[in-house]
């Protein structure tokens, strides 16, 4: 007798430093192939995809991606979890797993995506947080910073912060959350929000902040920048390693207290 498929929501949380971002690569390590591999194993052989709610970069870590996913399989919901967390490696951890209705669609479903930057501010660089934060030594004017951070909230056209291998064409995104949060002398984190990002617009942003931080770059340039439409944004995008796709949303999700 034949299974029949259903599917899948998996909620994922991983480290990317040891991967070439999320989506699959034929000859490189990806948490997407990963994934699809031990899928694969728990249909007996026959072929399994997943699809995920955001395309994290080489060396981006999740604490919530969202995964959907059609299987075939008699196990339920729980021993499913349970052969995940036994099956995957350790640096891939999946956090929840619920059989869903088959019109759930992990990326176009989403409503709101937030993802966070951390900032390692101290001397000589903490090595516990080498592989999860950007390191910069120099002092950074975060008057300034949010002064910018300002700037960029609201709907509009993020061709200007977009990353060269960016495929959309639609290009309008709504950040309602823009926000840097300062942690003692030596830790600070970006957090933004929005409906949906471009390839490597959150490590742009961040990229160009520190530039305002550092006093290169006026924060009213800004505005200036946003407005041209293309890219123009004078800092280096800010590495993979600092940014984490935090949260995603999803219309039915229960709110949050």
């Amino acid at each position: 007798m034949i299974r029949p498929a259903r599917r899948l929501r998996i909620d994922l949380a991983y480290d990317g430093t040891d991967y070439s971002g999320w989506q699959f690569q034929t000859r490189e390590r990806t948490v997407q192939g990963t994934l699809e591999r031990v899928l694969t194993r728990l249909q007996g052989g026959e072929p399994a995809r997943a699809s995920g709610a955001g395309r994290t970069d080489a060396g981006v870590h999740a604490r919530q991606q969202v995964v959907d996913t059609l299987l075939r399989s008699r196990l339920d919901d729980a021993d499913l979890h349970h052969a995940l967390r036994r099956m995957l490696p350790r640096d891939v951890r999946p956090v929840a797993l619920r059989t869903v209705s088959d019109s759930f669609d992990a990326r176009c479903n989403a409503v709101l995506k937030t993802y966070r930057y951390r900032l390692d501010l101290s001397r000589d660089g903490d090595p516990f947080l080498a592989r999860y934060a950007m390191h910069h030594r120099a002092a950074l004017d975060f008057d300034a910073i949010k002064d910018a951070l300002r700037r960029f909230r609201g709907r509009r056209d993020w061709s200007a912060m977009a990353g060269a291998a960016c495929d959309k064409d639609d290009r309008v995104r709504d950040l309602t959350v823009a926000r840097v949060d300062v942690d003692g002398p030596d830790e600070a984190w970006f957090t933004f929000t929005a409906d949906g990002f471009l390839n490597h617009m959150v490590r742009n942003i961040v990229g160009t902040l520190v530039e305002v931080g550092r006093g290169r770059l006026a924060a009213g340039r800004i505005d200036e920048i946003l407005a041209a439409g293309q890219r123009m944004q004078p800092g280096a995008s800010a590495p993979g390693r600092g940014l984490v796709l935090w949260s995603v949303r999803y219309p039915d999700d229960p709110m949050e207290e």
